[in-house]
């Protein structure tokens, strides 16, 4: 972005934009700072919640009662747009993003300016000098909104990998405050040594 080029009030309203996001994130103590970063809001309130829909073969019980737990397939930054009417109420949420290993994580600059974009962007290679900052990005809104839905007793669980583990933990100190980190549990995926070769 040009900055010289932008007219005065707008440079004025970005650094105030930019100040209270800081002071939000400072309330729990760390502040992360880092190329793209924007206010959690103001990416959620332009996504457009979804309709949905049952799908008989897999719901089950009474169809009254189907309504009581639901399972959700999708972005889930949309999802949770969608069930913000449950904000307050749930008390586990359980999320497996993607691990940023070159192979799995795509990005989309559009979704900055338009969350709703659904192209899913270009995956993002290991050798992106950016790639951290870009994972960020895409976190950033998704976790402050489950916090949003979680009761004050609630927990979250995040699946998470080696390469995104410590960005992960700092985020969510910043969300959540880091006195509310009950721990980190390791997985042992594989028991034997991997060939490099």
């Amino acid at each position: 972005m040009d900055y010289e080029q932008l007219p005065r009030a707008a440079l004025v309203r970005m650094l105030q934009e930019h100040d209270a996001a800081l002071a939000d994130a400072g309330k729990n103590g760390i502040v992360m700072s880092y190329t793209g970063r924007a206010a959690p809001w103001q990416i959620i309130r332009q996504v457009k919640p979804k309709l949905h829909r049952i799908i008989k073969k897999v719901s089950f019980g009474e169809e009254t009662a189907q309504s009581e737990n639901e399972i959700w397939d999708g972005e889930n930054l949309s999802a949770m747009v969608t069930l913000y009417k449950y904000r307050g109420q749930v008390d586990l949420v359980v999320t497996d993003p993607p691990y940023n290993t070159g192979e799995d994580f795509r990005y989309n600059d559009k979704w900055d300016k338009d969350p709703n974009d659904p192209d899913l962007g270009d995956v993002v290679p290991k050798d992106d000098g950016s790639k951290h900052s870009k994972w960020l990005r895409f976190m950033t809104p998704r976790i402050w909104m489950m916090r949003e839905m979680l009761t004050p007793g609630g927990v979250m669980a995040i699946c998470i990998d080696h390469r995104e583990l410590f960005r992960l933990g700092m985020l969510m100190d910043e969300i959540f405050g880091e006195e509310n980190r009950i721990g980190i549990i390791n997985w042992q995926k594989s028991y034997s040594p991997r060939s490099d070769n």
